[in-house]
C-alpha cells in the first residue's frame, strides 16, 4: 500500500509544483476610464461653395486626443461631393481617441452654378406660430435658413438650402448642434413667401406656410 501512495506522489507533485506556481495576469481585469472625447477642428470653412465642374479638394481636419494630448491631421471618413451634380453634401471626419471614445465633425459644400435667380432673402413669418424664419443669401444659389421651423423651439436653428436649378431649391439632412439631423423638403417658393415640410423627429410633418415681410 505505501509503495502505491509513493508512486501516487510522485505523479501529483509536478502538477502540484506547477499549479502553485502559476503567474499571475491582468488579462481579464477591467479598467475604468473616463468618459471624453477628442476634438476635431476643420481645416478651412464649415461651409464651402463650389461651381458646378470645378474640381473640390477637401482641407482635412485636425485631430486633438484629449488623453495623450498628441495633434495630428486627419482626413474625411466620408466624402460624397460630386460637382457634375448640384446639391448639398456632408463631408464627415470622425476619428477615436486613446480610450476609444469618437468624435465626428462635418464640412458642408454646396455645389451650384446658377446664375441671374431670384433674391429670396428676408424675412418670412409663420402666421400658425407669429414666428420667424430668417433667409440670408450667401452666394448665388446658396441661402442659410435660420429657424426653419419657426415652432418656438429652434430659432437658432440653421441649415443650408441651394438652388440647382433656376427655382428649384434642395436642404437635404444635414447636421444641427440642437436637434441632431434636418432636411427641409417640398420647397416652394410663391409671389408672397414659401412653403415646406421641415424633417426631424422634433417637429410636425405637416405644410409649413410663410409670408414674406
Amino acid at each position: 500500500m505505501k509503495h502505491y501512495s509513493k508512486i501516487l506522489l510522485l505523479i501529483l507533485l509536478p502538477a502540484l509544483l506547477i499549479t502553485g506556481c502559476k503567474k499571475e495576469t491582468t488579462e481579464n481585469v477591467s479598467k475604468t476610464v473616463k468618459v471624453s472625447y477628442p476634438e476635431i477642428t476643420l481645416n478651412g470653412n464649415a461651409l464651402v461653395i463650389v461651381q458646378t465642374g470645378s474640381t473640390y479638394t477637401d482641407a482635412g481636419a485636425k485631430l486633438k486626443d484629449d488623453i495623450t494630448g498628441a495633434i495630428s491631421d486627419i482626413q474625411p471618413t466620408s466624402n460624397p461631393v460630386n460637382t457634375a451634380v448640384p446639391g448639398l453634401y456632408v463631408v464627415t471626419f470622425s476619428a477615436s481617441n486613446a480610450n476609444g471614445f469618437e468624435t465626428t465633425a462635418s464640412r458642408l459644400v454646396a455645389v451650384t452654378g446658377v446664375t441671374g435667380t431670384t433674391n429670396r432673402a428676408g424675412t418670412y413669418l409663420r402666421a400658425a406660430t407669429g414666428l420667424n424664419c430668417f433667409i440670408t443669401k450667401l452666394a448665388e444659389g446658396v441661402y442659410e435658413l435660420k429657424n426653419p421651423g419657426a415652432a418656438g423651439v429652434s430659432v437658432n436653428t440653421k441649415v443650408i438650402m441651394v438652388e440647382t436649378a433656376p427655382n428649384v431649391y434642395v436642404c437635404p439632412p444635414q447636421p444641427t448642434p440642437d436637434f441632431g439631423t434636418m432636411s427641409v423638403i417640398n420647397i416652394n417658393f410663391t409671389a408672397t413667401g414659401v412653403t415646406w415640410n421641415v424633417i426631424n423627429p422634433s417637429f410636425g410633418t405637416g405644410t409649413r406656410v410663410f409670408i414674406k415681410q
